[in-house]
């Protein structure tokens, strides 16, 4: 025992001297301020329960470069932007290692993480691994219904407390939320059923942190560390990575690899961001202005949400200010994880030696007078027309570091903070308990390596649906308000409705027949309340003229309805989105790139073949004289080429099959044109939505669609030659090369939102006309001989019909506007919003106002055509009516600036694909059936196909 005494006093006796010869030969450089310290000590002492404060407190007298002796380690505190920015940025190569720490290395099985691994190539090709696999863009967006599913489970429970106006432990809330989403995301299961239960895991991460955050003599004092054993871990999980034997360095990826990268994941995943969540709710506590504003914001964005969703958080501009004013006074971790000097430099003439760690004090960072205008107020609107962000390149703001060392799970991190905030934020308000006021509330810290809020913060929350019916009977009187002013402009012509649903009840199933018979008694020009929304019908040529053309730049804006909201990736669709700067530039880029004549001509050996293919198979069903199923078989071609063309593949292989690829289509048009509550009746809407089913059937759509978009996207790895393209190649050409749409870049989803267009906008709509087209033709035998004997006299015997052929085929064109008079595709045009108040026939159209063009009882109006019932297209003869949008008795694309972009695709495949089948067969009708006995009913749907298939018997005609 006094042998070791007295080597250990040996030792130190060394160590000072020797720390004396270094102190003595740094002499020559300029000395770093530096707070008097004792010895074998240094300063430690000064240290305190709250590090970043008390060296904020420090470098007020000692600078923005501090020199503290921590025991027998130089570590240099910076405590500005600008000397962070020379350490992060200019001399990041020069600091970026770890020095290795015995929490962080007993916890990260000997610095195998990436927080704590010294800078070399393991760490290097971890980072790159884990930011691949773990922490993409792509990989966070595909485990969103997750966070879904927990945010709701979450709303639920504080609804609960809400209903009996008890306050809530925020901290304890926001922690359990980050705990079962990262516990889901990263391990697929729940905390739930672990060694752990919710308290103890709680529990665990808390300490873990305080563990790290804390003063370890072994780290600063020489020849004292005691060696343990092991330390027991509660998660085994075994990766791909492993299985597959990943040189990661010079080693195979391990087990204990795993667990270092699984230790990274839950401290850092769970902690941060409940944090951030408890600190920003504390302050809008604090500041009642700011959370009227937040609210505000969100509540007038999104009305009748069940959730927030990932996609509305981008127009959420003051939310994103909240939160970065929270992590300026705030920050997760308040001390950067200290680096080490690898090589000298030098910070504001300072020089740092090798060795020397690195703290940069983001927390003071945060309260710097220089850099911060009254930094101890907590002011959103601070960065409002500011560039600063939190991704590392401005120094003011460091929540997740910067350079080589910055937090690869940022983006999972922020979108995590953002989406659970506006969720709280949205569907409660918030109250201090009983008795409590503002200046009550404590923002003490807590220890730790994060610093979360000392005290639990308990605030009460309201739930806002209890208050629905009270505004919604405010909103009723308001109305009748509104009304009694406007008796001033002549009103429009209204059929009588109900308290709350106004005239929702007379739009039947097939909404467009129902809007053409009430307009029989009502007008061109009728009024509807449908729920809470005013709605103009238009349902002649001349309101539609005056309306599209007289009016257009009035009424060219969209209103954001839940269905398109959701398919479109809110709203950023051609279809959907609003009229402004960003449609613009979208519609221009979708008609120079994707819908031009030279493009649509480029696909044509795409429709030769899927032509043939059809032609091929229904020979054989003509040589048995089977009846062929048109409405499938339409569909089915119109799928295979708009696959080819769009995507380069077709459906075969992809994780939709031809059936369920075309099931999915239908449904989704069904889906569309469905009522949906939630888009007229306020407040409450969105709760009948999810007791019908069709919040859920909107859910499973646009599942369905983005896993299938995903699947094209894997296909299109490969970059390929202009020319050779397809269009997704065209846009993921134009996402890479950074195009700016609107005021931000093209991402995918804006990506996915334009698919969405061509997949709904060019399969349907086209075998639509198709079908109707043949069944109408069955019907009227004399038109189909007629069209039969044009086309077979201009193609003579030619084994199949070229693109420049239907060119020639006059009253081919004209069976095709008559199908579209009687069955146009979109018999409702997609609802416009008005901008501008305008008149048309005399009638005020106020801004807000939803405006509907029937288009299905246009092409009905006696007015306009002779005999409109009966299918002639002998009245197109000497006719100069196209369907372009400038003749407003046809319009089967609609008109204006919001005309279908695709009417070329549409037309040259109906034309192709019908004269191909009327010059191959002839059509009978099955055995036993008469003209009679074709059903000509319409299905519901945003569009209007046949309700029952069309089974007709092909007749090859070369065989006669």
């Amino acid at each position: 025992m006094v042998n070791i005494l007295i080597l250990s006093l040996l030792f130190l006796i060394i160590f000072l001297l020797l720390t004396a010869f270094k102190r003595a030969k740094r002499r020559q450089h300029r000395p770093i301020p530096s707070p008097p310290g004792f010895p074998i000590i240094g300063n430690l002492h000064q240290l305190g329960e709250l590090p970043h404060q008390s060296l904020w407190k420090l470098s007020k007298k000692y600078g923005p470069v501090m020199l503290l002796n921590l025991g027998k380690v130089p570590t240099v505190i910076l405590s500005s932007s600008e000397t962070a920015k020379q350490a992060l940025r200019d001399y990041d190569l020069h600091c970026c290692s770890r020095p290795s720490l015995a929490g962080g290395r007993e916890l990260s099985y000997n610095n195998r993480d990436i927080s704590f691994s010294p800078y070399n190539d393991y760490w290097k090709e971890l980072r790159k691994l884990c930011t691949q696999e773990l922490f993409s863009a792509k990989n966070i967006h595909s485990t969103q219904h997750i966070k879904d599913e927990e945010v709701k489970k979450l709303i639920d429970s504080i609804a609960e407390s809400a209903s009996l106006k008890t306050p809530i432990n925020l901290n304890k809330k926001c922690l359990a939320l980050t705990v079962s989403i990262v516990c889901r995301i990263a391990f697929g299961v729940s905390f739930e059923g672990t060694v752990l239960s919710n308290d103890s895991f709680n529990k665990l991460i808390r300490e873990a942190f305080e563990m790290l955050g804390s003063f370890s003599a072994s780290d600063f004092i020489p020849y004292i560390e005691e060696k343990e054993v092991g330390i027991e871990d509660f998660v085994e999980l075994l990766l791909k990575l492993e299985k597959e034997e990943t040189i990661v360095g010079n080693n195979n990826f391990t087990r204990n690899n795993v667990k270092a990268i699984l230790m990274d994941i839950l401290l850092a995943g769970i902690e941060t961001s409940a944090g951030t969540m408890t600190w920003a709710m504390a302050e809008l506590a604090k500041n009642p202005r700011v959370m009227r504003k937040f609210q505000s914001e969100i509540r007038n964005k999104f009305e009748n949400r069940e959730l927030i969703s990932f996609e509305d958080i981008e127009q959420l501009h003051y939310l994103k200010m909240v939160i970065k004013e929270t992590w300026r006074l705030h920050p997760p971790a308040p001390l950067l994880l200290p680096r080490e000097v690898m090589s000298e430099f030098e910070i504001n003439g300072y020089t740092m030696q090798p060795k020397t760690q690195i703290h940069v004090n983001v927390w003071a960072i945060g309260r710097d007078p220089n850099t911060w205008k009254d930094p101890e107020e907590f002011l959103p609107e601070r960065f409002i027309d500011s560039n600063i962000d939190t991704k590392g390149q401005n120094f003011e703001l460091l929540p997740f570091g910067g350079g080589r060392r910055m937090c690869p799970a940022m983006y999972m991190g922020t979108t995590m903070v953002e989406f659970g905030l506006a969720n709280l934020l949205y569907h409660f308000d918030w109250k201090l308990p009983e008795g409590m006021k503002v200046e009550d509330m404590d923002m003490e810290e807590a220890p730790g390596l994060t610093v979360n809020k000392k005290n639990d913060l308990l605030l009460v929350p309201v739930n806002i649906w209890i208050l629905s019916l009270l505004f919604f009977i405010i909103f009723l009187l308001l109305a009748a308000f509104k009304r009694k002013n406007h008796g001033k402009h002549r009103r429009i012509p209204s059929p009588p409705g109900f308290p709350i649903i106004g005239n929702l009840h007379q739009l039947g199933e097939l909404q467009h027949q129902s809007l053409w018979k009430l307009s029989k008694k009502y007008g061109p020009v009728m009024l509807l309340k449908l729920g809470k929304v005013p709605t103009v019908i238009l349902s002649s040529s001349e309101t539609a003229k005056q309306a599209l053309r007289d009016y257009d730049l009035y009424c060219c804006s969209r209103p954001s309805l839940a269905g398109g909201r959701e398919l479109s990736y809110n709203n950023l669709d051609m279809s959907s989105s609003p009229y402004n700067e960003y449609w613009k530039e979208l519609r221009k880029l979708c008609s120079q790139e994707l819908f031009s004549a030279n493009k649509i001509q480029s696909i044509q050996p795409i429709k030769d073949e899927e032509v043939k293919k059809v032609i091929d198979s229904i020979a054989e069903s003509s040589s048995l004289k089977n009846p062929v199923n048109l409405s499938k078989t339409f569909l089915a071609l119109t799928t295979s080429v708009v696959c080819k063309a769009a995507f380069g593949v077709s459906f075969e292989g992809t994780v939709l099959n031809s059936d369920r690829f075309n099931k999915l289509v239908r449904d989704t048009f069904e889906m569309l044109g469905s009522f949906s509550a939630s888009d007229f009746i306020p407040y409450v809407g969105w709760i009948i939505d999810k007791f019908n089913g069709l919040q859920g059937w909107r859910k499973k759509s646009f599942r369905d669609l983005d896993a299938f978009y995903e699947q094209i996207f894997d296909l299109h790895k490969e970059e390929k030659e202009v020319g050779s393209e397809d269009l997704v190649d065209v846009l993921l050409r134009l996402e890479k090369e950074e195009i700016v749409v609107g005021n931000g870049k093209l991402t995918r989803n804006h990506i996915k939102a334009i698919l969405m267009n061509i997949l709904l906008g060019g399969i349907d709509t086209s075998a639509i006309t198709m079908t109707w087209a043949m069944a109408e033709l069955a019907k009227n035998p004399r038109v189909m001989k007629k069209v039969q004997a044009e086309i077979r006299s201009q193609i003579k015997n030619k084994e199949r019909i070229s693109f420049d052929d239907t060119d020639k085929l006059e009253y081919l064109k004209m069976v095709i506007k008559e199908t579209w008079r009687l069955h146009p595709p979109t018999p409702l045009l997609l609802p416009r919003v008005v901008i501008t108040e305008f008149e048309i026939n005399g009638y005020t159209i106020p801004a807000k106002t939803r405006l509907h063009v029937n288009v299905w009882a246009i092409g009905r109006d006696p007015d306009t055509w002779k005999d409109p019932e009966m299918f002639l297209p002998e009245r197109f003869n000497d006719s100069n009516i196209d369907a372009k949008g400038q003749n407003f008795e046809l319009l089967s694309f609609g008109s204006g600036r919001r005309i279908c972009p695709g009417l070329y695709m549409g037309t040259t495949m109906v034309e192709f694909g019908l004269a191909n089948m009327l010059y191959h067969f002839d059509w009978k009708l099955p055995e036993g059936m008469v003209v009679e006995d074709i059903d000509m009913e319409e299905a519901p749907g945003l569009t209007v196909s046949k309700k029952s298939e069309l089974l007709l018997v092909p007749v090859k005609y070369l065989d006669h």
